[in-house]
């Protein structure tokens, strides 16, 4: 389905590095980026970027090299990201909290020419990684002359808006994850279409809590950079910092996740009192967000439905919403339902979403090294999402869940194939199953995972707990492990996958064991 929703958005935009330049043109000494304790002006801002990129230059690194980065929330992240971009070299975007084979793994794969990394993060590097590193926690780049910086701005306008500039790792779901390969003009283009969904002007300024590795600030720092308006952010998210912040620097809109939302409620009202917050974008909405936010604070709540493949094929915006839904398909997508045979349903009818843009650079330019997965996505000419939703009459998407063998928890997209791998090291562990089950929080995943131990009666409960902490993110934990058998397991004739449908979704009785209560327990 086609809709005119956000018709006339400006696209075929160059580069987030073209909007900055000609930001600092225009408008150098406004503030863009706020952090508590301190801000920079576009011009400082594109001044720290020239600076990484020359320094990058002189380290070797040309047109095309991988450069991967890790590293938290910072000003400084932002202009090594920047930096990379503005030399045509490719950032990829290393999640922080990726520890153990799931690190190794993205980092062997993507094979960089130089890591930029914050130490804080360097303990979870295997020691036989021989990348070159430069620390973030370092002196910054030295200052350069205009001559440098002028030759720096050359390069980048040489770069066409097709041409690869990051690539951020997405969780896999047959297999391991997959590294989506983005073109510099992906970023402008959706900048452009988050600025007209946001209504963003000078006057604005964003609030925004979520990690920088992830694609939205991809797309958020753009919008706000052709906007003239401000963005704060902080480290990382916290609840009790969420309102003070806010009224700090006088946000007017946030970007969130429904996890979020959902903690931030329980703070109550009156943490809330006087705020300046008019509006928040964010998916997947939980009803309790939509009662407290819009219902008691009068605050809007927009929703979408959007990949790291594709940032926003179908949005709300404050003239076209419905609750519950994550909006219409804008005029430079085509949004479909589609059946397992490839055929578009009846309005009302869950299928598979399935979408192609109608300008380029609004999408994925592939996976990194998997040209089979990238044809498979891009089957019958529709890229397939992988998601399961229904439209309504009047072309409303509803988000119902996943299709694959994956989970979400926390905002965070977690493959069951990379979590099962790595259990399966854990001491004791034969075999396991993972599966996502209802979470209070949010309406994501707590994920529960079903072990065959080695040793029925001699398996530990708190250690195998406390290798998941040591391996993984925070964000893949598993909540609750149930011990069984391997007769519990029903597979699959000819492939002898296990189907997980049949597994119990219970989170008590008989061998099943709470992390959090075994915590509580120990304190």
């Amino acid at each position: 389905m086609r809709a005119q929703l956000l018709d006339g958005v400006e696209l075929g935009r160059v580069s987030p590095v073209a909007d900055l330049i000609e930001a600092e043109a225009t408008r150098p000494e406004a503030t863009l980026l706020r952090w508590p304790g301190s801000s920079w002006t576009v011009r400082e801002f594109a001044s720290a970027a020239r600076r990484c990129a020359a320094e990058l230059r002189g380290c070797g690194i040309q047109t095309g090299d991988r450069v991967a980065v890790l590293s938290g929330n910072s000003a400084w992240r932002l202009a090594w990201q920047f930096g990379i971009w503005w030399i045509g070299a490719v950032e990829v975007s290393v999640n922080s909290e990726l520890k153990g084979d799931l690190l190794d793994f993205v980092l062997a794969d993507c094979d960089p020419a130089l890591l930029v990394a914050e130490r804080e993060f360097t303990g979870c590097l295997h020691t036989a990684l021989t990348v070159p590193r430069r620390l973030l926690d370092d002196a910054p780049p030295p200052e350069i002359d205009a001559a440098t910086a002028r030759e720096l701005d050359a390069v980048q306008t040489e770069l066409a808006p097709s041409t690869l500039a990051t690539i951020l790792y997405t969780s896999g779901t047959t297999g391991s994850s997959k590294g989506v390969m983005l073109p510099r003009g992906y970023f402008s283009n959706q900048g452009a279409v988050i600025a007209r969904v946001l209504d963003l002007d000078e006057r604005d300024t964003g609030y925004f809590v979520l990690p920088f590795f992830h694609v939205d600030f991809h797309v958020v720092l753009p919008a706000v950079i052709q906007s003239g308006s401000s963005v704060a952010f902080d480290r990382r998210f916290s609840a009790r910092r969420f309102w003070p912040h806010v009224r700090e620097f006088g946000c007017t809109w946030a970007f969130a996740i429904g996890a979020v939302l959902s903690i931030v409620r329980k703070l109550g009202a009156e943490p809330a009192a006087g705020t300046t917050l008019r509006r928040v974008l964010g998916a997947p909405i939980p009803d309790e967000a939509y009662t407290f936010f819009e219902d008691r604070l009068g605050i809007d709540i927009l929703s979408m439905f959007g990949q790291t493949e594709a940032d926003g094929p179908t949005f709300e915006t404050t003239g076209r919403r419905r609750r519950g839904s994550a909006g219409t398909p804008c005029s430079h997508f085509d949004v479909e339902i589609h059946d397992d045979r490839g055929h578009p349903v009846a309005a009302g009818t869950v299928g598979e979403i399935v979408y192609r843009p109608h300008s380029p650079d609004l999408m994925m330019l592939g996976y990194w090294r998997r040209d089979d997965a990238t044809v498979a996505a891009w089957r019958n000419l529709w890229f397939h999402s992988g998601d399961l939703g229904r439209m309504d009459d009047d072309g409303f998407l509803y988000f119902v869940g996943r299709m694959t063998d994956s989970m979400r928890r926390r905002g965070e997209n977690i493959s069951a194939y990379e979590l099962e791998m790595s259990l399966r090291k854990a001491p004791g562990v034969q075999e396991c199953a993972s599966i996502g089950v209802v979470d209070e929080v949010g309406g994501e995943d707590e994920i529960k995972v079903f072990v065959v131990p080695v040793d029925e009666n001699g398996f530990d409960v708190d250690a195998f707990f406390d290798y998941c902490e040591r391996q993984l993110p925070r964000y893949a934990v598993p909540r609750y492990v149930e011990i069984t058998s391997a007769e519990t397991f029903v597979r699959s004739v000819g492939t002898g996958v296990i189907q997980k449908r049949w597994l119990s979704r219970a989170t008590s009785g008989a061998g099943v064991h709470d992390r959090e209560n075994l915590r509580e327990a120990h304190r």
